[in-house]
């Protein structure tokens, strides 16, 4: 798994003189194996924004430019390119001599030297997303096109890393190693052990109020042993447009590809909390929400185009006519986010691990969402879940309105109560503890 130290940063205060090599040790030897710390800056070490001043035809040849881009220097830098979307006034990512970059965005990286191209010398390179690894945070529609920044407002000579917010530390975990440790499957879970490890403060998480509701969701949970808690909230006033790039960034930093702002802000909650969710088009919901066994002979299309035969084993999200998503593991095809879709119905639930499991295994789907079902969430963790998609919604779509809330919990989990002797704690600690 990986994780945002930057992202984790908002929810704890870690020391400032806080080392990777340190926490990568402390979390190691406390918790869970890191196996690696990662700078997303030194990745993009060499390249810097331009912007482009002059373009003008190369005197040999069709497909080639030659312009000279502002890259911070005290002179502007010549550089041959056969970009199809070359401007004057674009900013672009520039490779300066010394970068390494993978040329066409195929094979193994190549350092960037001054180069006669065509005969005409050429000082750097400015780059297509694909060629510097950010082909899913600026996806092209052309061959042979450049990456664009002119939506940021930043000056030439600018790292890229900086511009683009990327100045981070990835941490990759092992995951094996945090089997038994559900609680960490999210940065806010996270966060709270490196608080524990380092005693510092943790924010948080503020409850989600809801008040001037002017509908009812209807939720059924017709098998309370395969599901011990489903909320939802019914959101309106919402749009299928793509997400900032502020969001697509934290989650595609962590390994999760941007789809559009409401299944992004749906997978930004899961990587927060360790909780998932899902997103059903209202419009595509008759009646209300149930969660129950499949019947046998029921068939479901997954979002990834899948047809599944359904058993009775299987536990199901399903409307008053028929299931709308596979629970705990993916969402149906057909009433999940759509592009016309405007009004959705947030689910955010606890499911039984064993049965995600059986599910997930028998189907051969794995998602984010199952391997975190699969290791038995908190049903408390929910309401963590609930506060930061409401947070996020609200910042994302400030015109949108939450018409409905149910949460239908059977059986809230109690707190565990564990009665210790204090013989047994004297013995183990080797010290004569008194009882206050």
């Amino acid at each position: 798994m990986k994780l945002s130290l930057n992202w984790i940063k908002k929810y704890a205060d870690l020391p400032a003189d806080l080392t990777m090599a340190k926490l990568s040790y402390d979390l190691t030897m406390s918790t869970v194996e890191v196996e690696d710390a990662v700078s997303l800056a030194d990745n993009l070490a060499g390249l810097v924004v331009g912007r482009i001043l002059t373009v003008e035809p190369h005197p040999d040849a069709d497909k080639l430019r030659v312009c000279t881009v502002d890259v911070g220097d005290p002179a502007p830098s010549t550089i041959v390119c056969g970009g199809v979307n070359l401007a004057p006034a674009q900013l672009v990512a520039v490779a300066k001599p010394g970068a390494w970059v993978k040329w066409h965005g195929e094979g193994d990286p190549v350092e960037i030297k001054p180069a006669k191209l065509r005969g005409v010398m050429s000082f750097g390179m400015i780059c297509a997303s694909g060629e510097i690894g950010l082909a899913e945070l600026f996806p092209t529609t052309r061959h042979s096109e450049i990456m664009d920044l002119s939506d940021f407002e930043v000056k030439p000579g600018t790292p890229l890393a900086e511009a683009l917010g990327l100045d981070d530390i990835i941490l990759e975990i092992d995951n094996k190693s945090m089997t038994n440790r559900p609680d960490l499957w999210g940065h806010y879970g996270m966060a709270r052990e490196l608080a524990a490890i380092y005693k510092c403060p943790l924010k948080p998480i503020e409850a989600a109020e809801f008040t001037g509701m002017t509908e009812e969701l209807k939720v059924e949970i017709k098998d309370t042993e395969r599901c011990a808690r489903y909320a939802g909230l019914v959101i309106e006033n919402i749009k299928n447009v793509p997400s900032p790039f502020e969001l697509k960034s934290l989650i595609w930093r962590v390994g999760m590809r941007p789809i559009n702002l409401p299944v992004d802000i749906t997978n930004y909650v899961m990587l927060a909390t360790g909780q998932p969710t899902h997103g059903f088009d209202r419009k595509h919901i008759a009646g209300g929400i149930y969660v129950r066994r499949a019947y046998e002979g029921e068939k479901l299309q997954l979002l990834d185009g899948e047809t599944l035969d359904l058993t009775t084993e299987d536990l199901v999200i399903a409307d008053e006519k028929s299931p709308v998503g596979l629970a705990g593991v993916m969402g149906g095809k057909l009433d999940s986010i759509l592009d016309d879709t405007t009004e959705l119905i947030l689910e955010v639930a606890n499911f039984e691990a064993l049965g995600i499991r059986r599910t997930s295994q028998r189907f051969d789907v794995r998602t984010e969402a199952s391997a975190r079902y699969e290791k038995s969430l908190d049903p408390q963790r929910v309401d963590d879940a609930v506060a930061i998609a409401v947070e996020a919604f609200k910042k994302y779509f400030p015109e949108m309105r939450i018409t409905a809330h149910t949460d239908v919990y059977p059986r809230p989990l109690e707190r565990a109560r564990v009665e210790v002797d204090l013989g047994f704690l004297r013995r183990r600690l080797g010290k004569d503890i008194s009882s206050d």
